[in-house]
């Protein structure tokens, strides 16, 4: 219930679906054999991310981890300074707990104005999906959007083997959702860091930014809940940290 409470009070939810509106595409046809490996990428600061192609879209299969815009200039780190978090409107990042040993398992958080900073955050050639694109692919995937884009690791996942794990990263244990990964997107629940600078619900909760804005405060997020087997779209508070996924611009 704690956990509920403070993903509510970072997200004003504007719509929850376990079904993407009607694409014309594969939807609910999509098998574990769809998956289509696309074409490894590198940020400015050499990390390197597998990719993987979504219907007409490809993306990073793995969260970003960047410390550097794509023209060099080094990303904000408030570290443990609570006020220098709060307080930046330019674009920030953080390492859960400020601990970067998450760095690998989970990637970075990144505030909102990092994500739209003119600077460029996501590697050359790629750029941060829209409200969109987000749409796209929950419509792609289909009912039940939540547990085909979450890893397979998770505490007691029924299937079992390697994907049955404690380690991190993974999912906390739920006994009717639990990931299967079906189009290769590998979702990991790297938490969040409120505009206030706490950190909250590493393991449980992934949260992704789009570059859209909703409003002067906030632009839209884009959850997946443990608990749940949908993705909710909503309002994040601009100065909160969230994960990212790059999609690659073919325009």
């Amino acid at each position: 219930m704690i956990t509920f409470l403070l993903l509510i009070a970072l997200l004003t939810v504007s719509c929850a679906s376990d079904r993407g509106r009607d694409s014309g595409e594969a939807g609910d046809a999509i098998t574990q054999e769809a998956v289509t490996p696309g074409t490894p990428v590198s940020d400015v600061d050499g990390n390197s991310y597998q990719t993987v192609v979504i219907g007409q879209q490809e993306w990073m299969a793995e969260n970003l981890k960047t410390t550097t815009y794509r023209n060099g200039e080094p990303i904000e780190y408030p570290g443990d300074d609570m006020s220098a978090w709060r307080e930046n409107s330019l674009g920030a990042y953080a390492w859960y707990d400020n601990d970067e040993s998450n760095k690998e398992s989970y990637g970075a958080l990144y505030n909102w104005y990092a994500v739209t900073n003119p600077s460029g955050l996501c590697p050359e050639g790629w750029r941060m999906p829209d409200h969109e694109d987000w749409l796209y692919l929950t419509d792609y995937v289909g009912e039940e959007m939540g547990n085909k884009l979450k890893s397979r690791r998770q505490v007691g996942s029924p299937l079992g083997g390697e994907y049955d794990t404690a380690e991190h990263p993974r999912w906390e244990t739920f006994s009717a959702y639990y990931g299967t990964d079906e189009v290769g997107f590998g979702a990991l629940p790297g938490g969040n860091r409120h505009a206030s600078g706490t950190f909250v619900t590493k393991g449980a909760n992934a949260l992704f930014w789009s570059s859209s804005e909703t409003s002067e405060e906030a632009g839209y997020g884009w959850y997946i809940y443990h608990g749940y087997y949908g993705v909710d779209r909503g309002h994040g508070d601009k100065g909160a940290g969230f994960s990212v996924r790059c999609i690659r611009d073919n325009d």
